[in-house]
């Protein structure tokens, strides 16, 4: 469970993943994604993605199917394009579908993200 200075960046990522998803797709949607991921995963969809990407993914992929896929790819390339990063979708896709090197590397995304939009 997250504590401290990771509760605030996962407040960060939060923020940007509602705006960014809300500015492709739409803030119903963005609504709705959250609302789903929180009563399937019965907690805050977010510290489920700080402490285990593979659950996260997992109950994307059991609402959303091969959604799921597009809208992590859709969050990372607005996330690159709005702050400047590069990250690799298909990276970030392959460790939490697979749980390979997660969730450090997730958190490491994560950090990052708070990093560069923390003062919006």
């Amino acid at each position: 469970m997250a504590c401290g200075e990771d509760k605030e960046i996962i407040e960060v990522f939060r923020n940007v993943f509602r705006r960014v998803i809300s500015s492709c797709l739409g803030g119903s949607v963005v609504e709705a994604v959250l609302f789903l991921l929180r009563e399937r995963l019965r907690r805050d969809p977010f510290e489920v993605l700080w402490d285990d990407p593979k659950a996260f993914y997992s109950e994307m992929f059991r609402v959303f199917g091969d959604g799921a896929k597009v809208l992590v790819s859709v969050l990372v390339v607005g996330i690159n394009n709005k702050y400047g990063l590069r990250e690799d979708p298909s990276r970030l896709l392959e460790v939490m579908r697979s749980g390979q090197g997660s969730p450090d590397y997730v958190r490491s995304f994560m950090r990052r993200v708070a990093e560069v939009a923390g003062g919006e």
